[in-house]
Protein backbone atom coordinates (compact mmCIF):
# COMPACT_ATOMS: atom_id res chain seq x y z
CA UNK A 1 0.00 0.00 0.00
CA UNK A 2 1.26 3.34 -1.05
CA UNK A 3 2.36 5.80 2.09
CA UNK A 4 1.74 9.45 2.47
CA UNK A 5 3.93 12.08 1.88
CA UNK A 6 4.96 12.98 5.80
CA UNK A 7 5.62 9.28 6.22
CA UNK A 8 8.07 8.99 3.28
CA UNK A 9 9.79 12.47 4.32
CA UNK A 10 9.94 10.47 7.61
CA UNK A 11 11.56 7.57 6.55
CA UNK A 12 14.07 8.91 3.89
CA UNK A 13 16.60 6.81 5.07
CA UNK A 14 14.67 3.54 4.71
CA UNK A 15 15.16 1.06 1.42
CA UNK A 16 12.49 2.18 -1.31
CA UNK A 17 10.11 -0.08 -3.09
CA UNK A 18 7.62 -0.27 -5.79
CA UNK A 19 4.36 -0.95 -3.65
CA UNK A 20 2.49 -1.42 -6.82
CA UNK A 21 3.41 -1.81 -11.10
CA UNK A 22 4.85 1.21 -12.31
CA UNK A 23 5.45 2.65 -15.94
CA UNK A 24 8.24 4.77 -16.23
CA UNK A 25 8.31 8.17 -15.21
CA UNK A 26 8.45 10.63 -11.82
CA UNK A 27 8.28 8.17 -8.40
CA UNK A 28 6.27 9.79 -5.68
CA UNK A 29 5.34 8.49 -2.49
CA UNK A 30 2.63 7.32 -4.34
CA UNK A 31 4.66 4.52 -5.76
CA UNK A 32 6.11 3.57 -2.63
CA UNK A 33 5.74 0.31 -0.06
CA UNK A 34 5.57 1.16 3.68
CA UNK A 35 9.32 0.22 4.94
CA UNK A 36 7.41 -1.45 7.95
CA UNK A 37 6.98 -4.42 6.00
CA UNK A 38 10.15 -5.28 4.63
CA UNK A 39 11.54 -7.35 7.60
CA UNK A 40 9.27 -9.55 7.62
CA UNK A 41 9.66 -9.95 3.49
CA UNK A 42 13.55 -10.41 3.87
CA UNK A 43 13.35 -12.86 6.61
CA UNK A 44 10.99 -14.86 4.09
CA UNK A 45 13.34 -14.34 1.11
CA UNK A 46 10.22 -12.68 -0.64
CA UNK A 47 12.90 -9.50 -1.02
CA UNK A 48 16.37 -8.67 -1.00
CA UNK A 49 17.46 -4.86 -0.33
CA UNK A 50 20.72 -5.30 -1.75
CA UNK A 51 22.10 -1.91 -3.88
CA UNK A 52 18.43 -0.64 -2.52
CA UNK A 53 18.04 3.24 -2.70
CA UNK A 54 16.56 5.36 -0.12
CA UNK A 55 13.28 6.93 -0.10
CA UNK A 56 15.07 10.68 0.06
CA UNK A 57 16.82 9.36 -3.00
CA UNK A 58 14.01 8.05 -5.00
CA UNK A 59 11.57 10.87 -4.30
CA UNK A 60 11.38 12.91 -7.57
CA UNK A 61 13.35 10.54 -9.55
CA UNK A 62 12.79 8.99 -12.56
CA UNK A 63 11.57 5.14 -12.72
CA UNK A 64 13.60 3.98 -16.50
CA UNK A 65 11.30 0.60 -16.81
CA UNK A 66 8.06 -0.38 -16.22
CA UNK A 67 8.93 -2.82 -12.48
CA UNK A 68 6.01 -4.93 -10.54
CA UNK A 69 5.12 -4.33 -7.42
CA UNK A 70 7.69 -5.09 -4.12
CA UNK A 71 10.38 -4.29 -7.06
CA UNK A 72 13.65 -2.38 -5.04
CA UNK A 73 14.51 0.70 -6.75
CA UNK A 74 18.25 0.24 -7.60
CA UNK A 75 20.70 2.70 -9.28
CA UNK A 76 20.14 0.10 -12.61
CA UNK A 77 16.44 1.09 -13.31
CA UNK A 78 16.56 5.15 -12.00
CA UNK A 79 17.60 7.78 -13.18
CA UNK A 80 17.97 11.30 -11.97
CA UNK A 81 18.20 10.17 -8.42
CA UNK A 82 18.31 12.71 -5.71
CA UNK A 83 20.82 13.76 -3.32
CA UNK A 84 18.09 14.57 -0.11
CA UNK A 85 21.01 16.32 1.72
CA UNK A 86 21.30 18.92 -0.33
CA UNK A 87 17.72 20.11 -0.61
CA UNK A 88 16.01 18.95 2.59
CA UNK A 89 14.98 22.32 3.70
CA UNK A 90 13.29 23.32 0.57
CA UNK A 91 11.75 20.10 -0.06
CA UNK A 92 9.85 20.22 3.11
CA UNK A 93 8.64 23.95 2.76
CA UNK A 94 7.73 22.96 -0.58
CA UNK A 95 5.45 20.16 0.53
CA UNK A 96 3.34 22.00 2.65
CA UNK A 97 2.12 24.37 0.67
CA UNK A 98 0.70 21.49 -1.66
CA UNK A 99 -0.85 19.92 1.41
CA UNK A 100 -2.52 23.02 2.55
CA UNK A 101 -3.98 23.44 -0.81
CA UNK A 102 -5.45 20.37 -1.77
CA UNK A 103 -8.95 20.49 -1.60
CA UNK A 104 -10.95 17.84 0.62
CA UNK A 105 -11.76 14.61 -1.42
CA UNK A 106 -15.10 14.98 -2.66
CA UNK A 107 -17.25 11.35 -2.36
CA UNK A 108 -19.52 11.13 -6.05
CA UNK A 109 -23.72 10.65 -4.69
CA UNK A 110 -24.03 7.13 -4.31
CA UNK A 111 -20.88 6.49 -2.89
CA UNK A 112 -21.04 4.45 0.93
CA UNK A 113 -17.66 3.80 2.90
CA UNK A 114 -18.26 1.15 5.67
CA UNK A 115 -15.57 0.31 8.02
CA UNK A 116 -16.08 -2.54 10.44
CA UNK A 117 -14.79 -5.99 11.55
CA UNK A 118 -11.06 -4.44 11.20
CA UNK A 119 -12.80 -4.36 6.62
CA UNK A 120 -13.06 -1.40 4.99
CA UNK A 121 -16.01 -1.82 2.24
CA UNK A 122 -15.96 0.98 -0.29
CA UNK A 123 -19.01 0.46 -2.94
CA UNK A 124 -19.59 3.14 -5.51
CA UNK A 125 -23.04 3.12 -7.84
CA UNK A 126 -22.32 5.30 -10.86
CA UNK A 127 -19.81 3.29 -13.54
CA UNK A 128 -20.31 0.02 -13.38
CA UNK A 129 -20.72 -0.12 -9.77
CA UNK A 130 -17.76 -0.95 -8.44
CA UNK A 131 -17.40 -2.80 -5.02
CA UNK A 132 -13.92 -2.87 -3.05
CA UNK A 133 -13.11 -3.79 0.15
CA UNK A 134 -10.03 -4.34 1.99
CA UNK A 135 -8.48 -5.18 5.66
CA UNK A 136 -7.40 -2.40 7.81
Amino acid sequence: MSIELEYALEHKNDPAVLCCRMEPGEISHHNLEDPAIFPDLVDTGLLNLDGCLTIGQCLGATLKETSDSLTPLTAAIVDNIQDPAADEAPAEEAAAPAEAAAPAMAVPAGTQVTVGGGVVKLYIAEGKDIAIEFPV
